[in-house]
């Protein structure tokens, strides 16, 4: 076979190994597992996932029933596997290394190629396992092998091995290190004897003397230096990702200076954009460009990006399903960014995506994700500075004031990192924000909350004399002083009795010739109306401006109001069930005969 025929064929094996995994990776775990197996060449397919897909795919399929794939694995890939699992932060758990070095030893039926591997490239490893569990001991040549006592045992009667017993179960809470099991240990005690007895001779002599703090921060330094290449930076770098990007800063930094081309042709992470979906506007954007090279180098960019984020967030990923929310997070940020840039991406048509198509060319992925972030870090810079001149934080009021709605609009803006209050519209309280949408909302959200807050500081309501009521919100708090000057009692924020409010009540919802219990009553336009005009006298503005500034939210009040109370006749109001008034609690509403 020339050299032309062979330059052919093997871009052609790796583009049909790319499909093949490809598919494999489309499958459930264990039918992924079968079709590797029935591949003819399973090890050159195992070969050709990337480190961080076969990685994802033995944590699906569970560890102990992917002991086949680790047996194909190649020894990048097994040390990416270890420099995930058996780290904890910056230190190396005990425990992770005894299981996963169970799982190498027990993957292949004579596991002479794991362990000239873990002799020759992983020395320091094994060094330092050794030095944590086990006791060795040099007899000299005129000594008793006795004197060692029964638990020491010998390959060739002068090194003396005492395998450490594990100490007992620690107390709940307690920091204690957990030794490894000594059948894992007197295994891999004797397969590395039988591989090379003077390789293991030396091995247990670095053993005896390792300095552990010195060898498990160097085993880091190198596990860092690996991790990054593919985008795992050290913490301290990876958090970086959220630092708040300028526009000025944004232009020089995010633009490509080279033409975008992957590093890695056909070596690129591909569950990243299996879990992202076909009908986000970053896979369509991808699908839209014509170059297949450029689509790889952007498909590379989105998995080191994920990885990034998964370092500055401090997560596990298990699964799919975790690897899912770190990939929309990515996914989400780089939208808003897009739709900053390019108002055209909002649009859902082909001048959309070609918009997006354009500016992922022109800018790196992690500058978009940085500028769609800063876009939620100024909502909470606003949120922030609102927060520490507000008329109900100087009252030393809590956050509950503003109520469900709100109170998760602002919790959610004043974390470290702020998320979107979904109020569990997508199946949680909050998540990430994904689009300008959510940015627009929260905007509007804190303009509404900043008004009334601004309302509240004009009125001015005497809560010097307010008891200690711990329902009071912005909702009752109004509406009772509201409910006062209709009864013509005095404006204070106090609970009403249950009689005297019960007249306001009838007011509020009347509805002649009509039964309450047929229908749901209904708030006139007029007393809308007045209190409108109420507000307007109490906070010396003109009506017609508080009604363009806060018109849609009293509206949406009333609303509230007609939904919970409409229905209550005024005879059957109860204290306990009633939130949007302050009324005095009634204990004995019947007392015993």
């Amino acid at each position: 076979m020339n050299s032309v025929e062979t330059n052919d064929r093997i871009p052609a094996l790796r583009r049909n190994l790319a499909a093949q995994r490809r598919d494999c990776l489309a499958l459930p775990p264990e039918k992924a597992l079968e079709r590797i197996l029935e591949y003819p060449q399973p090890a050159a397919l195992v070969h050709a996932f990337p480190e961080e897909d076969l990685h994802l795919l033995i944590r699906e399929i569970g560890p102990d029933d992917a002991l086949p794939l680790l047996a194909l694995a190649s020894h990048k890939q097994l040390e990416y596997l270890l420099d995930q699992e058996i780290w904890q932060r910056d230190r190396i758990d005990p425990a992770s290394t005894t299981q996963w070095l169970e799982r190498l030893l027990r993957a292949e039926s004579s596991p002479r190629r794991m362990i000239h591997w873990l002799a020759e490239e992983k020395t320091d490893l094994i060094e330092l396992f050794l030095f944590r569990c086990i006791d060795v001991r040099m007899r000299e040549h005129d000594q008793d092998p006795s004197v060692f006592g029964p638990d020491f045992f010998s390959y060739d009667n002068v090194f003396f091995i005492r395998i450490l017993e594990p100490p007992r179960k620690p107390e709940k809470g307690a920091q204690t290190e957990i030794s490894p099991p000594q059948e894992t240990v007197k295994c891999l005690l004797d397969h590395l004897a039988e591989n090379d007895y003077v390789r293991f001779q030396a091995i247990l002599l670095e053993a005896t003397h390792v300095l552990p703090a010195e060898t498990e921060e160097e085993q880091y330094r190198l596990r860092t230096a690996r991790l990054a290449e593919k985008g795992f930076l050290p913490f301290e770098e990876a958090v970086g990702l959220y630092h708040p990007l300028r526009q000025d800063s944004f232009s020089r930094r995010a633009l490509r200076k080279k033409p975008l081309e992957p590093e890695h042709p056909d070596l690129y992470a591909l569950i990243p954009m299996i879990v992202l979906g076909e009908d986000d506007l970053f896979t369509r954007a991808l699908a839209s460009i014509h170059s297949l090279e450029q689509r790889h180098a952007l498909q590379e960019e989105l998995a080191a990006l994920c990885n990034r984020i998964i370092v500055a967030d401090a997560r596990k990923i298990n699964s799919r399903g975790d690897l899912a929310a770190v990939v929309a997070k990515a996914s989400g940020y780089v939208r808003i960014a897009l739709q900053n840039l390019q108002p055209e991406c909002d649009a859902s048509g082909a001048a959309g995506i070609e918009a997006a198509s354009r500016e992922l060319r022109r800018y790196h992925l992690e500058g978009l994700f940085q500028r769609g972030f800063s876009e939620t870090y100024k909502l909470k810079q606003i949120a922030e500075e609102w927060v520490h001149q507000s008329w109900y934080a100087q009252h030393g009021l809590p956050l509950t004031f503003w109520g469900e709605t709100w109170l998760g609009v602002i919790g959610g803006l004043l974390i470290k990192r702020p998320l979107f209050f979904d109020n569990y519209e997508s199946g949680t309280m909050y998540r990430e924000f994904a689009d300008k949408k959510d940015i627009d909302w929260t905007i509007l959200q804190l303009e509404q909350i900043t008004m009334v807050d601004r309302l509240l500081s004009r009125i001015d309501p005497p809560l010097a004399v307010a008891p200690r009521h711990r329902f009071l919100s912005y909702k009752n708090l109004l509406l009772t002083l509201w409910a006062r000057h209709r009864l013509a009692l005095p404006e204070e924020v106090g609970p009403l009795s249950t009689e005297a409010f019960q007249p306001f009540f009838q007011e509020l919802f009347y509805q002649e010739g009509a039964s309450r219990s047929a229908r749901k009553g209904r708030i006139g336009n007029a007393l809308r109306r007045a209190f409108l005009l109420w507000l307007s006298d109490r906070a010396r503005q003109p009506a017609d401006r508080l009604s363009e500034t806060i018109g849609s939210h009293l509206e949406a009040l009333f609303a509230e109001l007609e939904e919970h109370y409409g229905r209550v006749p005024a005879d059957s109001i109860n204290p306990r069930y009633i939130q949007h008034f302050l009324l005095k609690s009634e204990t004995n509403l019947n007392p015993p005969a």
